[in-house]
């Protein structure tokens, strides 16, 4: 991973979310933009300075509040770069991370809001609908710490070795086991557990080379009372789906509005379809 682009609305969920992503450019060593999607009266309101496509050289209030409330963060170097998107067009913002090559897009995402503003769709979930790299989401009430065990919620017969790769390589700098959680697709039937692991090992485990990814035959029928085993019985802490496959309507809705399902507790990483 090379190029991490963080997006900032002034919210405490999206400062939140921002250590994270400073953590994770850590890890990869990688550049960090920070875009800046408030409107330009709320940036001044806020006295946070936006540069455009300039080497971060200087302290600027964004960054003030980052490390003021997450001293650890001061502990390496980064390659920042702000940018200010007004407004923020999806259309703009797609071609930006395509020219620039972006590998991941993280959007904090707050406590929850009113029903009315969840049955919106956020705009930086549209934009998954033109970009190749996938969206990170990260509550505001998660605790911001170095990922242990991540999880890929996908039917094993379409598993897709691009994404299990992109998953290991996250895995390998946290040192993090990596599990493939196996949902049968609507419509066809489970898979026997030695048939399962038999086509884990011969089309995913020898394709990714990983030593710590690991596979789950998954029979809860109750996907809501799964999710709460993947989380809170089994600690995962960075949940994967496709966005529109395997399961994602029933587990997240119809699309990603302004705040996560309250069973979502942990950051919710989506790759386009």
């Amino acid at each position: 991973m090379n190029t991490i682009a963080i997006i900032n609305d002034n919210s405490p969920a999206d400062l939140h979310a921002a250590a994270l992503g400073f953590i994770i450019a850590r890890k990869f060593n990688a550049r960090i933009f920070v875009c800046h999607t408030a409107k330009k009266e709320e940036l001044k309101h806020h006295k946070v300075k936006a540069l455009s496509h300039t080497h971060h050289n200087d302290h600027h209030s964004f960054t003030d509040k980052l490390f003021a409330g997450n001293p650890g963060l001061n502990n390496a170097d980064y390659c920042v770069e702000e940018i200010h998107l007004s407004g923020f067009n999806a259309h703009s913002f797609a071609e930006f991370v395509i020219k620039d090559k972006v590998d991941s897009v993280i959007k904090g995402m707050p406590r929850g809001t009113h029903k009315k503003e969840t049955e919106k769709k956020s705009d930086v979930y549209s934009v998954l609908n033109r970009v190749q790299c996938p969206l990170m989401l990260v509550p505001e009430h998660w605790e911001i710490k170095d990922f242990e065990q991540i999880t890929y919620i996908t039917d094993l017969r379409y598993c897709r070795i691009q994404i299990v790769r992109y998953l290991a390589q996250m895995a390998a700098v946290f040192d993090a086991g990596l599990s493939i959680a196996h949902f049968s697709a609507r419509g066809l039937p489970d898979l026997t557990e030695p048939y399962a692991h038999n086509l884990f090992a011969d089309t995913v485990a020898c394709n990714t080379g990983y030593p710590k990814l690991f596979f789950n035959n998954i029979r809860e029928t109750g996907l809501l009372k799964a999710m709460d085993v993947l989380i809170n019985g089994m600690n995962n802490d960075l949940i994967v789906l496709i966005n529109h496959r395997f399961h994602f309507k029933e587990i997240v809705g119809e699309f990603v509005g302004h705040s996560l399902p309250p069973h979502i507790t942990v950051p919710l990483l989506i790759f386009p379809y």
